[in-house]
């Protein structure tokens, strides 16, 4: 049972933090192309400091993207992330009326963000391999 259990989590690591990795990457890897469109879009929802707002939601995902992948430091990738869905979903989806479906992303991903901080990254994790380093 346990073994079902973690390879789920594992799927499901995997699974999102390529999803955060592969969104994010395209606005880190050329900033100058796609952050003023982010920005912009965060200015004309009435996001404080847009500027701010867009580099902190975009380093966030690929960096807590990367953590998930290696399972390492879950719980506190997991707990900014938790942070950026939920301003996500309150500021940029509720406050302007968006639809569940448009919602639903960022939604998902929060509830992805409170398993993982809840459960932590499993026995498949570069977390897990360095505890049991350190106690052999």
């Amino acid at each position: 049972m346990q073994l079902h259990r973690d390879l789920g989590v594992l799927a499901i690591r995997l699974a999102f933090g390529y999803q955060l990795i592969s969104g994010a990457w395209g606005y880190a890897s050329s900033p100058s192309v796609k952050m003023p469109e982010f920005m912009g879009y965060l200015g004309t929802i009435g996001f404080p400091f847009p500027t701010v707002g867009a580099y902190l939601a975009i380093y966030t995902e690929l960096i807590g993207g990367l953590l998930w992948v290696l399972g390492y430091q879950t719980r506190l990738a997991s707990a900014f992330l938790l942070i950026n869905f939920t301003v996500a979903v309150m500021l940029a989806h509720v406050s302007i009326g968006d639809s569940y479906e448009a919602t639903f992303p960022s939604l998902n991903l929060w509830v992805i963000s409170l398993f993982l901080l809840l459960n932590g990254a499993g026995r498949y994790s570069l977390g897990e391999w360095l505890h049991q380093r350190r106690w052999q």
